[in-house]
């Protein structure tokens, strides 16, 4: 089982394929989201999550060349994995300081109801997910 956020959970989420985002039909939205996740197992953790269309979609790991994102999230590891585990809300952490955003968030406040709903980690990779330090 897969660590979260390590390569191995990044692999599995690669060869789950990515999964369609919204309603057939609906609107498309074009953003990226980079989060940047401080003190893993791993160290700190940069990865993008890229809306286009129908899909969305982990890059990881970012590229050097890589053009700036809509928004740069910046967290814990604790306050990663509360928010992945279901534990805690996004909005309840930024709320409490435990999520900083940078960049446009003009742009995230205009597609944030097509964005409801949105995962772009398959429901099998979620569920054999494990949140484990070592």
């Amino acid at each position: 089982m897969p660590r979260y956020l390590s390569s191995d959970w990044f692999a599995a989420v690669a060869d789950a394929g990515g999964e369609p985002v919204g309603e057939a039909g609906a609107d498309s939205v074009d953003l990226v989201l980079e989060q940047e996740v401080r003190g893993t197992p791993d160290g700190t953790v940069v990865y993008r999550v890229e809306v286009a269309g129908a899909h969305a979609r982990l890059v990881w790991p970012v590229p050097a060349d890589a053009t700036p994102p809509d928004l740069h999230i910046t967290s814990d590891w604790e306050t990663a994995v509360a928010v992945a585990r279901g534990e805690m809300s996004t909005q309840r952490a930024l709320m409490h300081g435990r999520l900083r955003f940078s960049g446009r968030s003009d742009r995230l406040a205009t597609v944030a109801g097509a964005l409801a709903g949105v995962d772009p980690v398959p429901g099998r990779v979620r569920a054999a997910t494990t949140f484990d330090e070592t």
